[in-house]
């Protein structure tokens, strides 16, 4: 079953942070299509993957997903 979760990405800058983000939560088992934008600090990831398992793949390349209140 795809499921779609949105999470807001801290530190990036650039389209190379999106590049960078994009490359590595596509390599992430489940995941279908990944949707990175920079000008609103948000991923959208459509897939079966684990949530940690994109948060490890966020921190591996640099960056932090940001828990929202």
């Amino acid at each position: 079953m795809s499921n779609t979760a949105t999470y807001t990405v801290a530190g990036m800058t650039c389209n190379g942070c999106v590049n960078k983000v994009t490359n590595a939560v596509t390599d992430v088992a489940g995941v279908e299509d990944v949707d990175v934008d920079v000008s609103t600090g948000t991923l959208e990831v459509v897939g079966s993957a684990d949530d940690a398992a994109i948060r490890a793949a966020v921190a591996q390349v640099g960056y932090s997903i940001v828990d929202e209140a």
